[in-house]
C-alpha cells in the first residue's frame, strides 16, 4: 500500500549494544496465533488483516497468505517471512501482493497510521535483523518504516519517523539501523513500524494496482529500539526564522533568517505523514529570502526542518491553503 507508514530516510548508526530504549511486544516475532483462519505474530498486523480492513475486503474474502512464520530465524524461534505473492482475486484477476507486517492489534484504515502500541520513549534508532531475496529488488523497493506520534484533540502528530528502503539482496542475517529524524520535541504515546516486501503496490483500493515481481522474499527479526534521542535533533528554535506568508495559498513561502548559517542551510519539508515533499541543498548565504515552492502539494500542515553546520535543528511549521 502506497500510504502504509510512510517515512523519511535517514543516516546515522549505533549498535544494539548501547542503551535501549523502550522494549517493543514481541520484538523477537517468537510468538504466533491463528487470527481469522491466518496465522500471524502476536501484536502485529499482517497484509491479510489489511485487506480486511480495506474496500476490497469489503467486498470480496481474499487471503493472500504473503506473511508467514519461519524457522529460518535470526535468533530465538522464529522469524517473519514477508514474500510477494500473485493472488487471485475474484473478478478483478491476478495481482501481485506484498508481505506487510506492521506494529498493533487493530488496523483503522481511516487513520493516517495504522495500528500502533503505546510507546512513550525518544529512541534514537530501530534496529533489527533481515534476509532479503528476489530478482527485481531495486523496482520492488522492500522497505522498513517507524514513526513515533502522539494524539492531540483525537488527533495524531508526528513526533519522529525513519525509514529505510532496501537496494541490495542479503543472503546472511544483516544487521540494519533506521535512525529516527525528530520534529518535535513533544513525548510520544505511540510507535508505528511497517515492514513490506515491496512498497510499489496499492492493494487496498478497487482495482488493486502493484508492478511488484512475485518471490521477492523478505525475512525480519529481533526488532528493538535502541540508543537516546539527542538534545540538538530535537530543537524547535525558530526565533531567528520568518517563512511567510503562513498560511499560504498559493503554497509558496519565503524564508528569511537574521543568522547566515540558517539562510543557507540545507532543508527538508515532511507532510502530516512524515514523508518528505521537498528538500533542497545547502545553499549560498545571501541577504535574500530563500523560496520553499510546495505548490502541488495537498493543503494541510507540513514541518519545514533545517539542519545547520553547527549540528542544530530549527523545525517550523507550514500550513498550505
Amino acid at each position: 500500500m502506497k500510504t502504509f507508514l510512510p517515512f523519511l530516510p535517514l543516516a546515522l548508526g549505533l549498535t544494539l549494544g548501547q542503551a535501549s530504549a523502550q522494549t517493543i511486544p514481541n520484538g523477537n516475532l517468537d510468538t504466533w496465533a491463528t487470527r481469522n483462519t491466518v496465522e500471524a505474530p502476536t501484536n502485529w498486523l499482517n497484509t491479510d488483516d489489511a485487506v480486511a480492513a480495506s474496500p476490497l475486503g469489503a467486498l470480496i474474502s481474499v487471503k493472500t497468505g504473503t506473511v508467514t512464520k519461519s524457522t529460518d530465524f535470526q535468533q530465538g524461534t522464529f522469524a517473519a517471512r514477508l514474500e510477494s505473492k500473485t493472488v487471485n482475486v475474484p473478478v478483478l484477476g491476478n495481482i501481485v501482493a506484498p508481505g506487510i507486517l506492521a506494529l498493533g492489534n487493530k488496523l483503522n484504515a481511516n487513520s493516517m497510521y495504522p495500528g500502533g502500541l503505546p510507546f512513550t520513549s525518544r529512541p534514537a534508532n530501530m534496529q533489527f535483523y533481515y534476509k532479503l531475496a528476489g530478482t527485481n529488488i531495486a523496482g520492488d523497493k522492500p522497505t522498513a518504516r517507524v514513526q513515533l506520534t502522539r494524539t492531540v484533540s483525537g488527533r495524531q502528530e508526528p513526533i519522529a519517523a525513519g525509514e529505510l528502503t532496501f537496494t541490495t539482496t542479503a543472503d546472511n542475517y544483516t544487521l540494519a539501523t533506521v535512525p529516527l529524524v525528530y520534529t518535535s520535541s513533544a513525548a510520544p504515546d505511540s510507535i508505528h513500524i511497517g515492514f513490506a516486501s515491496g512498497s510499489n503496490v496499492s492493494i487496498t483500493t478497487v482495482p488493486p494496482t502493484s508492478s511488484l515481481t512475485a518471490g521477492t522474499t523478505l525475512l525480519i527479526d529481533n526488532i528493538a529500539m535502541v540508543g537516546v534521542a539527542t538534545s540538538n535533533r530535537t530543537a524547535l528554535d525558530t526565533r531567528s526564522l520568518n517563512v511567510y506568508p503562513n498560511p499560504s495559498a498559493s503554497g509558496v513561502f519565503a524564508l528569511q533568517a537574521d543568522e547566515p548559517a540558517l539562510r543557507a542551510a540545507p532543508y527538508s519539508v515532511l507532510d502530516i505523514t512524515g514523508r518528505v515533499v521537498r528538500t533542497a541543498a545547502a545553499g549560498a548565504p545571501t541577504a535574500a529570502p530563500r523560496t520553499i515552492d510546495l505548490r502541488g502539494q495537498a493543503a494541510g500542515l507540513y514541518t519545514l526542518r533545517l539542519d545547520t553546520s553547527d549540528g542544530r535543528t530549527v523545525v517550523q511549521k507550514l500550513v498550505v491553503e
